[in-house]
């Protein structure tokens, strides 16, 4: 899925720019391949430490980073399970939702994994600034400051779009939200909007990028890293992407139903992936904002959508029953 999306970001780049983008490596599969060759270089490169550093915390950060945007897939429900009829059926009891009268398809069960995730996801930045902290670069010093500024403005939206669709369906279960048949793309455009803006700035997706702006900051946070260390710095912000994506299907776009079992789960990675695909096609058609733009951008125009999503949650909510 990782080397899938980088593909796609490329070509389509390509596309827009009127190039023709990874060729020559597989050239039938239109370049898909050469992905492959450039993960195997990275792997094989030699990983330089730079002297004036903890070599202990330099290479953990990295690890930390990649391992915490991959955690929040643990508790995020991709399927319901049916008492039979399903691969996943031995399952049932296990994972049984009493909201919904079914087992959900999840690593780990909660009937709170909205607020879960969100608490996560919370901790993601606080690990990009130590990775930067951790090479003693000025250049990654000044992504990890911009780092911390994006972060008190995406975690707001998409904590009050989260409450608005928990006030609005009345649950902190995605699972419920997804049986309840009413895709909340419909019962709160507002939030949907709020969450999706957020989802991109979170993940440091065109035109939010700008903490690893590689024509001001080389590479911002991930700037000393090298070998199998930078890929996974950059693997963080794709799988990031990812996680977001597959919250933003379940909350907004009816996630797996009307299936179940594993066809649901396909239902379900499809509709993140063509969100995915989306995100990263921004990076063709939209320029870098500035910090001062994206900030201003956030708190005056995106933050009062926000607060009228939660209003509107509330207000529907209170009128509604699902």
């Amino acid at each position: 899925m990782l080397l899938t999306t980088i593909w796609f970001e490329r070509k389509a780049a390509a596309r827009v720019q009127m190039r023709i983008g990874p060729y020559y490596a597989s050239k039938r599969l239109g370049g898909y391949l050469q992905l492959v060759a450039d993960a195997v270089k990275f792997i094989f490169s030699e990983i330089i430490i730079p002297e004036a550093v903890n070599p202990t915390l330099f290479a953990l950060a990295p690890v930390l980073v990649v391992a915490m945007s991959f955690l929040p897939l643990s508790v995020i429900p991709v399927s319901v399970i049916p008492p039979s009829g399903s691969i996943f059926s031995i399952y049932f009891h296990e994972f049984y939702d009493p909201n919904i009268g079914m087992g959900v398809l999840t690593g780990l069960f909660t009937q709170y994994n909205m607020l879960l995730i969100l608490a996560i996801e919370s901790f993601y930045p606080a690990l990009v600034i130590l990775m930067a902290w951790s090479t003693n670069n000025r250049f990654a010093i000044v992504g990890a400051v911009r780092e911390s500024y994006l972060s008190v403005s995406y975690d707001v939206l998409l904590l009050m779009s989260t409450i608005a669709m928990a006030l609005e369906y009345h649950t902190l279960d995605l699972a419920k939200i997804v049986q309840s048949g009413v895709p909340g793309l419909i019962a709160n455009p507002i939030a949907a909007v709020t969450f999706f803006i957020a989802m991109i700035i979170g993940s440091a997706r065109f035109p939010f990028d700008i903490a690893e702006a590689d024509t001001e900051l080389v590479l911002g946070p991930a700037t000393e890293y090298s070998g199998l260390l930078f890929v996974l710095t950059m693997a963080g912000s794709y799988v990031g992407n990812f996680v977001l994506a597959l919250v933003f299907t379940d909350m907004f776009l009816m996630g797996w139903y009307p299936l179940s079992g594993l066809p649901g789960a396909l239902l379900t990675v499809i509709k993140a992936s063509l969100l995915v695909f989306f995100s990263v096609f921004l990076r063709s058609v939209y320029g870098r904002y500035r910090l001062d733009q994206a900030l201003r951008g956030s708190w005056k125009y995106v933050f009062p959508l926000a607060l009228f999503s939660l209003f509107l949650g509330l207000v529907v909510g209170y009128l509604w029953i699902p």
